[in-house]
């Protein structure tokens, strides 16, 4: 009676155990994203700034993704159009990458940080 007491005693602490791992990777996994977010957010702007007025962003994929400051971190990134319609930007689905397997998924609207004139075309002058 006493040995089957122990025994489900020491199987109850092991799960709590395994939940416990769980909960620090989740939590230096949020730290790291923390820490390369400014990065990330500045990549994400840069290739739609770099983009041409009416075409998509490039990607950056899985097997040639970019390497971020944080040692065995980098970034692969699909993109979309708003899901918005007629509203300005692009969704960015990235995902965080360690060692090339992904952590953390990410959804990131981004927006032109500055105008072309196709994108003006068309479209009203603002009131005075």
């Amino acid at each position: 009676m006493a040995m089957s007491v122990l025994i489900v005693g020491s199987v109850s602490v092991l799960g709590l155990f395994a939940i416990g791992v769980n909960r620090m990777v989740e939590r230096r996994v949020e730290a790291r994203l923390a820490e390369v977010r400014p990065e990330i957010d500045s990549i994400l702007q840069t290739r739609v700034d770099l983009a041409r007025p009416g075409d998509m962003p490039k990607g950056i994929t899985r097997e040639e993704p970019v390497l971020l400051s944080r040692r065995g971190y980098s970034l692969a990134v699909e993109w979309r159009g708003n899901p918005f319609k007629n509203a300005p930007g692009y969704l960015a689905n990235a995902e965080l990458l360690f060692r090339g397997q992904p952590v953390r998924r990410l959804m990131i609207p981004i927006r032109r940080s500055f105008l072309h004139l196709k994108e003006l075309e068309g479209k009203a002058a603002p009131p005075r």
